[in-house]
């Protein structure tokens, strides 16, 4: 039912968009522009088909509410925002163009307040109304061969598979194809964003740090080790054996200080260290928040609710996309640290779906095999792991649990 009505109301929204795209531009550019958002219109319902988005939960009502405040004491900001919540593996938030603003449910894990995850929306606000997208789209129109866009459109109607990967990159390649207009927008964005976040009584020391946890929300946090394995697995009365933690030598590559997860997040936008200084030099306030307590917020507790539930919900949420090894890789991490029932559970219907994969030849499938350039050592050594474990070592591993 949900689903249903999230569909019917983003359709909605789409008549709405097309509409007003129809009285303000010339009908040749506006069906040119309409290609384009017509792919990202279908994503979103791509998405919705496969749950990926959240709608109408607990949390979504809490982010309705921080929005709603922005936008009572900042009404320059368009009133028809909607607020998605995705549940795929980015620790990220993102302006689409046409009044949605998509927030992943990982970018809680990497704030450490609710004024950096206010600033973070009022800085994706700022982007709608600024119409950075549908001007960056404009622009790529009309200076594009309209044969050349059509064309890429028609290409994209045509695929079966990746279609997603492939509509999102036209529209990045839309936004980002000129580093200097992109610089330009962020600053914008940075900018105004910190105007409508100042007017809210928040800390604005927490401007700079939400920007620096973005900057370094890439770099693994937690890891595990040979010895991990043995603790949590003797825990459970599995006999270890030596040769499951064999792994390849990779003496000469350099690791990435990357996550297993070869993510978008918000470090493809410019240098935030550049953006960080520029937002400084126009709001020297902003700066020093080492020496500064966050400043107490009404629902700064419920902030903290949802970032507690938001690990547990991300090992549940990458097992409902069915990428059993990334949810077994954070419940692991996460009993290595916090033991309890719970995460004991989501070890063990990992390890079976991963057993029963196995069995069928399709583990590569649902785990990441080994990758120095793109993994970092601790996920390296998971995937070594369960590459290494044989039919009988799984199903006697998980029957322990």
């Amino acid at each position: 039912m949900q689903k249903s009505i999230l569909k019917a109301d983003y359709n909605k929204r789409k008549t709405v968009f097309f509409a007003q795209l129809n009285e303000s531009l010339n009908k040749k550019q506006s069906k040119e522009i309409k290609s384009v958002f017509e792919e990202s219109y279908k994503e979103i319902q791509q998405k919705i088909d496969q749950n990926k988005i959240l709608y109408g939960t607990p949390f979504n009502d809490y982010l309705n509410t921080l929005a709603k405040t922005i936008q009572q004491e900042n009404p320059e900001i368009p009133k028809n925002l909607s607020l998605l919540v995705s549940i795929e593996s980015q620790t990220n938030a993102h302006n689409r163009g046409e009044g949605t603003i998509v927030i992943y449910n990982y970018l809680l894990n990497a704030l450490d307040n609710e004024d950096q995850l206010v600033y973070i929306l009022c800085h994706e606000m700022a982007h709608q109304t600024l119409d950075h997208v549908l001007k960056s789209v404009t622009k790529y129109v009309q200076s594009n061969n309209s044969e050349e866009l059509i064309a890429k459109t028609k290409k994209l109607k045509k695929q079966k598979y990746s279609r997603k990967t492939s509509a999102e990159n036209l529209l990045k390649e839309i936004i980002y194809n000129n580093s200097a207009e992109s610089r330009k927008r962020e600053t914008q964005a940075d900018s105004l964003g910190y105007i409508f976040y100042s007017r809210l009584n928040r800390n604005p020391h927490q401007v700079t740090r939400s920007l620096e946890k973005l900057r370094d929300s890439d770099i693994e946090s937690d890891s595990l080790t040979p010895q991990d394995y043995t603790k949590i697995l003797e825990s459970f009365q599995v006999q270890i054996k030596d040769k499951w933690f064999k792994m390849e030598r990779f003496d000469q590559y350099h690791y990435q200080k990357n996550t297993r997860f070869n993510t978008d997040s918000l470090r493809s936008h410019p240098n935030i260290d550049v953006r960080i200084e520029q937002l400084i030099s126009l709001a020297p306030e902003i700066k020093g928040y080492e020496q500064v307590a966050t400043l107490k917020t009404s629902s700064s507790e419920e902030f903290i609710l949802w970032q507690q539930s938001a690990i547990y919900q991300n090992i549940q949420n990458e097992y409902i996309l069915k990428n059993y090894g990334n949810s077994l890789y954070e419940a692991l991490k996460l009993y290595n640290r916090k033991p309890n029932d719970q995460v004991k559970n989501w070890i063990g219907l990992n390890l079976q779906k991963i057993y029963e994969a196995k069995q069928t030849y399709k583990l590569n499938k649902f785990v990441s095999q080994v990758n120095v350039a793109k993994y970092t050592h601790s996920y390296n050594l998971f995937s070594s792991f369960i590459f290494n474990l044989s039919l009988s070592d799984l199903e006697s591993i998980y029957k322990s649990i």
